[in-house]
């Protein structure tokens, strides 16, 4: 073999190693591969600029291929980018009629999926699709509200598409809990459940004493307000236990995605309730290992590095220890000013939400770590590489983007490249899927060695 081909087959090694090809990356835990990223953004260029209609999607990346899916007009838009110039490589559109009950955007917010050459989305409206990747070709659609006779709930359709073996598994809602469809057919293979509705959460896989199970984190509109955390066999829809978890108030949603470390759980939800630890045990059932206050997710899902918790609990960013559920430290944190205590108060309720974010603030801020550090999306668009340690927290470097409310879609990385979702208008900008450079983009040798 020559050198040259040993290159090149490392080049497309490292490619698969950075895909980012589903919510929350490869392997669904906010935690990217690439490495030898520039620290210092103010050095970054904006490779190109995509419009990004109306979506809180976020997009997937295989390879050179990039899907995002968008609302424009009455039709959201499933369309293929090339991930270094942000050329349309082909797209298909999809007639809705969803209206936000609470006036947020109408747009997408699940993210696609692409797995064996194909393509899956879901659509606020509960249209799940699949295209072949290569060329567009739509292989098959399924009608879920028509179907299976739901509704909207609160926000629409929002978890995020699991490929799983040979099924697509999805959290459909109130009635029938969660489905499994044949990713090569879209025909049904089970539904399972029927207590707990459609939460904000995406469901996610694992293996556990050895076989596969489904972590689906349910709970939407119900009145009372119920849900909790369901583990599935995946082959038969079997629910192995359940175990409930949901605030008490009715406006309000299961939202962060489970975070799994081995056999261990960590589920958090807003509004009153906390967070907590749950074991899977031989048999599959639920073991509770603590209860904690310490961290409380309202939406972003937070990332587990060498023992410790990272996320938002609200606009408080906390290091919580993962054995144990203790709090090490929580800040809010601001650029060009050290990052301060917050004070306890007690609730994690609507009335003690958080101040809207300052020029140098994050708000609710969303994470991913990459090259031994994190990067952070504030909601209103600054951008910054954090260093989280058990230690505290340091601002590395930072640049504002746009200034836009609603920037609640996290980063994605793939191939040297961060693409950031501007999901409202903000000084003149029309909303966008922004690229950015983080690196020197890859050059095939040349010399012929």
């Amino acid at each position: 073999m020559s050198i040259r081909i040993l290159i090149t087959l490392m080049a497309m090694a490292t490619v698969a190693q950075a895909d980012w090809p589903r919510f929350l990356g490869a392997g669904c835990d906010g935690k990217s591969s690439e490495a030898g990223l520039e620290t210092d953004l103010s050095k970054v260029e904006v490779a190109w600029v995509h419009p990004r209609g109306e979506s809180y999607s976020a997009p997937s990346i295989l390879g050179d291929r990039l899907i995002h899916h968008g609302r424009f007009g009455d039709v959201e838009r499933i369309e293929c980018l090339d991930t270094a110039t942000g050329k349309p490589l082909w797209a298909d559109e999809v007639p809705t009629t969803y209206r936000d009950r609470f006036n947020y955007l109408s747009g997408p917010r699940a993210s696609p999926s692409i797995e064996g050459g194909r393509v899956y989305t879901l659509g606020a409206q509960g249209i799940l699709c699949c295209h072949q990747l290569t060329d567009g070709k739509r292989l098959w659609r399924r009608k879920l509200i028509e179907e299976f006779k739901l509704d909207t709930e609160f926000f629409g359709f929002t978890p995020s598409p699991l490929i799983e073996g040979d099924s697509v598994i999805i959290n459909l809602g109130m009635g029938k809990c969660v489905a499994a469809f044949d990713k090569m057919t879209g025909k049904t293979q089970w539904v399972s459940g029927d207590q707990w509705g459609r939460s904000y959460a995406s469901p996610v896989a694992a293996t556990m004493h050895g076989q596969r199970v489904l972590l689906v984190f349910a709970g939407g509109e119900s009145n009372p307000p119920v849900g909790g955390l369901l583990c599935i066999d995946p082959s038969s829809g079997k629910i192995h236990d359940r175990f409930a978890w949901r605030s008490p108030r009715h406006a309000s949603v299961n939202a962060s995605t489970p975070v799994v470390d081995g056999n261990r759980i960590f589920i958090s939800s807003s509004y009153d309730v906390g967070g907590v630890m749950l074991e899977v045990l031989p048999d599959f059932t639920f073991k509770e290992v603590y209860r904690t206050k310490a961290y409380a997710s309202h939406w972003a899902t937070p990332i587990l590095v060498d023992g410790h918790l990272y996320g938002f609990a609200n606009n408080k960013l906390v290091c919580m220890d993962w054995k144990t559920g203790e709090r090490v430290w929580r800040v809010v944190p601001k650029v060009g000013d050290a990052a301060f205590e917050s004070p306890e108060t007690g609730t994690y309720g609507a009335s003690k939400y958080r101040p809207p974010p300052g020029e140098g603030g994050f708000g609710i801020g969303s994470l991913v770590h990459a090259d031994g550090r994190f990067l952070c999306l504030g909601e209103n668009g600054l951008l910054a590489w954090m260093k989280l340690t058990p230690e505290g927290c340091t601002i590395l470097s930072s640049r504002r983007l746009f200034k836009a409310d609603q920037t609640w879609t996290a980063p994605v990385l793939g191939d040297g490249r961060a693409y950031i979702c501007q999901n409202l208008p903000g000084n003149g900008i029309e909303p966008g899927l922004i690229c950015i450079v983080l690196k020197p983009i890859r050059q095939e040798q040349s010399d012929g060695k």
